[in-house]
């Protein structure tokens, strides 16, 4: 499995530097074609590469630039994607913190719009626009 789709969003993985051009050669072309009506913004677009986690199989700490339709594509340690930090360190810190913000964002509107309601509504309140779970 090398392509993820969701919508509009597109994540190409490839085990290699060459494997992975080729994909982004092979989805300029369709994409060129019009089989697909799609365009790819390429200030919107990144490469992320992860580092083995076995030291010794690292080839090299750098890639050469990655280029769709002869634009070079930036590399990035961390990207949004589909409301999620993705960190190319394979931690998540980041995201759970935002979620933790976010579920202290919707406890205080709660808080704040049925503070006069009983305790068993807020909490049926807060079980089902609080916990994403």
């Amino acid at each position: 499995m090398n392509i993820l789709v969701y919508a509009d969003d597109i994540v190409l993985l490839a085990p290699s530097w060459k494997g992975l051009q080729h994909l982004i050669n092979t989805f300029s072309q369709a994409t060129q074609s019009q089989s697909m009506d799609m365009q790819c913004n390429v200030n919107k677009t990144v490469c992320m590469s992860y580092a083995p986690k076995n030291r010794s199989k690292i080839v090299s700490q750098s890639f050469p630039d990655f280029t769709l339709d002869g634009m070079k594509l930036k590399f990035a340690s961390s990207f949004r994607y589909l409301s999620h930090i993705v960190q190319n360190n394979e931690c998540d810190d980041d995201d759970i913190a935002g979620e933790i913000r976010n579920l202290f964002v919707r406890t205080n509107i709660l808080k704040r719009m049925f503070h006069k309601c009983s305790m068993a509504v807020k909490l049926s309140l807060f079980k089902c626009c609080c916990m994403c779970f």
